[in-house]
């Protein structure tokens, strides 16, 4: 290969690289934090948010969305794929008031039916699913109900074997596992403790699941990311709930660090430049003050060739349309900067 045309393709991948975005950012609250229950006359605007569920059905009656706005810090739209992510961290505030037993572990759907094995309930966290056509930003209005015909109109997202959207809120009656994202987990407390103290719920989601990893994808390309929290902990009026601070409370008002908080480690890989099986630059040459570039072609078809000085914004320099299937060359004045060039072959 030309050694010419090895310095400038080494220009390239370099530029690609430093074009490749690699971050560790940290969302300190979000732009939407909402309990949802039946008779939650409040919505949006309460300090507390309670996980729950109905022990008669297994329900999960209490249930606490979250959402964040990625879009101020990561940039959108820059092709679901190329979003890799390799963690993310969601933190939760407990009051511990009233107390409640840890359970670091999932539960499986039968242990709600029969004994559980290990005392407590986990702490859930999903994806967000949605009915009746309604998205995240939707529920910043008091006017967007959580409930519809006696559905959910925002749920805990999931997907049975088959790869088909489900809506966890009752996996038990419905005998299936609700596959959490991630389990809430706690630092200091045993197994089977009771957490009657504030604590942070640390949720380290599990992305190793390709469909988590897609809807994480398509959120942060889209602009923001949602999820719903949840449990199978059983109320009463002594307590048995897990109560959570929102960015509505009096304590994060006064001291902050109370509302749900997000990191996320990613990358963001800049999209590899359409090429065209049936042709490619076979030569670039230069000689005193001209550059000579050759490429393959088709009969009939139109080629554009494009130069650029920071690979990422292209101009067109020619164009003509192949009147044989021999090979084309073209020569132009060199440049005192180093250029790069491609050719596009039109469809």
């Amino acid at each position: 290969m030309n050694r010419t045309f090895l310095f400038l393709l080494f220009l390239l991948v370099n530029i690609i690289r430093s074009n490749l975005i690699a971050e560790d950012v940290e969302f300190k609250e979000p732009y939407l934090d909402r309990w949802t229950y039946p008779n939650n006359s409040t919505p949006g605007s309460r300090g507390m948010a309670s996980v729950f569920a109905n022990s008669s059905n297994w329900d999960r009656m209490g249930q606490f969305v979250v959402g964040f706005q990625t879009s101020e810090l990561i940039p959108i739209e820059k092709g679901v794929n190329n979003y890799k992510i390799d963690s993310i961290k969601v933190t939760l505030v407990t009051p511990g008031e009233p107390s409640f037993q840890y359970d670091p572990s999932y539960d499986l759907f039968e242990t709600y039916l029969n004994e559980d094995s290990d005392p407590g309930r986990p702490i859930e966290l999903h994806g967000a699913g949605y009915r009746n056509d309604y998205i995240g930003e939707d529920f910043l209005s008091r006017d967007t109900p959580s409930f519809s015909g006696g559905l959910r109109t925002v749920y805990p997202l999931s997907w049975d074997d088959d790869g088909n959207e489900l809506d966890v809120s009752g996996n038990v009656p419905l005998g299936v596992e609700s596959k959490p994202w991630a389990i809430g987990k706690i630092a200091g407390p045993e197994e089977g403790a009771y957490v009657n103290e504030e604590k942070d719920v640390i949720f380290e989601i599990d992305l190793s699941d390709p469909n988590v990893n897609q809807y994480v994808q398509s959120e942060l390309n889209a602009g923001s990311l949602h999820f719903v929290f949840s449990s199978l902990h059983t109320a009463n009026h002594q307590g048995g709930f897990v109560n959570f601070f929102t960015s509505d409370s009096p304590e994060h008002a006064f001291f902050g660090g109370y509302s749900p908080r997000m990191e996320i480690k990613y990358t963001i890989e800049p999209s590899e430049p359409q090429v065209a099986e049936n042709f490619a630059i076979n030569s670039i040459q230069i000689r005193d003050n001209e550059i000579t570039l050759t490429w393959n072609q088709l009969q009939g078809s139109e080629y554009v060739l494009q130069s650029s000085s920071d690979g990422n914004e292209w101009i067109d320099v020619h164009s003509q349309t192949a009147n044989s299937d021999n090979e084309y060359s073209i020569s132009l004045p060199k440049e005192q900067n180093s250029k790069l060039y491609k050719v596009l072959k039109k469809e």
